[in-house]
């Protein structure tokens, strides 16, 4: 169980939790701040000719400590060993993990070439911004395992999978009342404060019209869509494919053909656009959402004079752009320009650990786009930065008392000044079912790093074990 800021507050009152120091207003809702000291481990691999696990290497890395006030200057490229400046001490029943900010490997992502994958996209590759427009991808992380997953459902029916301190600019009731803008906040965030009494609190805003290059097309857009639309072809899925990809008044086009030709306008202004090919459906969701609306999808029995004639799939959205070109349908559309400026998010779920990594976008806003519906999401701030931090442990072992050892990668191309205090990252906290039978600390495990100060250097040689194959 993920402990929440009043779990939190109680357990550093009663003891189990020991942060020195520790302040109140590093309690985040389900976390707590913590810190970079002063302490660097920098390498100095040219004083051998390998690592070996196996051996100690005394001489491996050098400990830094800049002067005075001054910062620590990361380079492009460089890793180095820092710590946090809290002592982090757990009682048995307890355990803890720096989180990072990232999404599963298999998170579809549109990019201005055609869909990938998070597990694809490679530092030079282009997603597209918030604003619709292509970025670069200038950095990413390795694939990780054994993080805190959610499964983060939105009011439109796209599911995401992220780890708990993933972040997304959302907009809650507090904000929405005040006029404020929206904010990043992470996965777990958004799960500890899902509903404000009956309403769902979190609002994360639309993307406006992707802006996918313009393509040579064998077919008018609009004459295939309304075409198609009427059942007068019988077009296989992968001849719509290109269409679906190309530049926002040839998707527009295709939009309008296939609602000229299988939709409608309801009583509400809603538009509405019915078939029992599902691929003509998920084409009518993807073109709606990729020029910035909200279209959902449900799936019902088609009745032809009360008789049943099997599935058809109906979408509906609120429309600010013209979906229709005829004039008696366009003319009923309700064009107000608030209409699903918004999807809310309806659930956070716990689900099995799967693997995830974070790339790092050149756009300003440090937003990039994902899922089938093109949904806004964010990196972390000093991941923008090109500041990469991962704890050297994967979860903090109950019983465990010390600076935790951080590993801290430029990925950035210009240097990154690290100042000793600067907040460097988010502990969470996690209740076991039961207190551990042999906590870190005991003779069982040897517990190499128990009581360490400062970036500490690999003890695996201690321990080191080879197994016979």
């Amino acid at each position: 169980m993920l402990l929440s800021d009043r779990d939190i507050r109680a357990a550093v009152e009663s003891g189990e939790i020991r942060l020195e120091p520790f302040e109140d207003a590093m309690v985040q809702p389900s976390s707590v701040d913590v810190r970079l000291d002063r302490y660097f481990r920098v390498f100095e691999n040219h004083r051998y000719p390998h690592i070996d696990p196996a051996e100690e290497q005394s001489e491996l890395t050098r400990m830094v400590e800049p002067s005075g006030e001054e910062p620590f200057i990361l380079h492009p490229g460089e890793f180095v060993l820092g710590s946090t400046y809290e002592v982090v001490s757990l009682a048995d029943d307890l355990a803890a993990r720096l989180e990072g900010k990232a999404l599963a490997l298999g998170t579809p992502v549109p990019t201005p070439h055609g869909w990938r994958t998070m597990g694809d996209l490679r530092p030079g590759d282009e997603v597209f911004d918030e604003t619709g427009a292509p970025t670069e991808v200038v950095a990413a992380t390795p694939p990780m395992s054994g993080r805190a997953c959610y499964e983060l459902e939105l009011s439109d029916g796209t599911v995401l999978v992220a780890d708990a301190g993933h972040r997304w600019v959302t907009r809650s009731r507090a904000d929405r009342r005040a006029g404020r803008p929206g904010s990043p906040r992470t996965t777990a965030e958004i799960a500890d404060s899902l509903r404000c009494g009956h309403e769902f609190n979190h609002h994360v805003g639309l993307t406006r019209p992707v802006q996918h290059p313009h393509a040579d097309l064998p077919i008018d857009p609009y004459v295939l869509g309304a075409s198609v639309a009427e059942e007068a072809s019988r077009a296989a899925p992968l001849a719509l494919a290109p269409y679906l990809t190309a530049g926002i008044t040839q998707r527009l086009a295709l939009l309008q053909g296939l609602m000229d030709g299988a939709g409608h306008v309801d009583d509400r202004g809603g538009c509405e656009f019915v078939s029992t090919r599902e691929y003509l459906a998920d084409a009518v969701v993807l073109l709606a959402a990729s020029l910035g609306l909200c279209p959902t999808k449900a799936k019902r029995r088609a009745l032809v004079r009360g008789i049943d004639c099997g599935p058809a799939f109906h979408v509906r959205f609120l429309s600010r752009i013209p979906v229709f070109r005829l004039e008696r349908k366009l003319a009923r559309v309700r064009t107000d320009a608030r209409a699903h400026a918004h999807r809310s998010v309806v659930a956070v779920r716990p689900v099995p650990s799967v693997a995830v990594r974070c790339i790092q976008v050149a756009a300003p806003g440090g937003q990039f786009l994902v899922g089938p519906t093109y949904v806004p999401t964010h990196n972390s701030s000093l991941g923008r930065l090109g500041l990469l931090t991962h704890s050297t442990a994967g979860f903090i072992d109950p019983g465990f008392s010390g600076h935790v050892t951080l590993e801290l990668s430029n990925v950035a191309t210009l240097p990154i000044k690290l100042w000793p205090g600067m907040k460097i990252g988010q502990l969470c906290f996690f209740r076991l079912s039961s207190p551990a039978e042999h906590p870190y600390g005991s003779d069982r495990y040897g517990s190499r790093y128990q009581g360490q100060r400062g970036p500490t250097a690999s003890r695996s040689y201690l321990n080191f074990h080879r197994t016979q194959v």
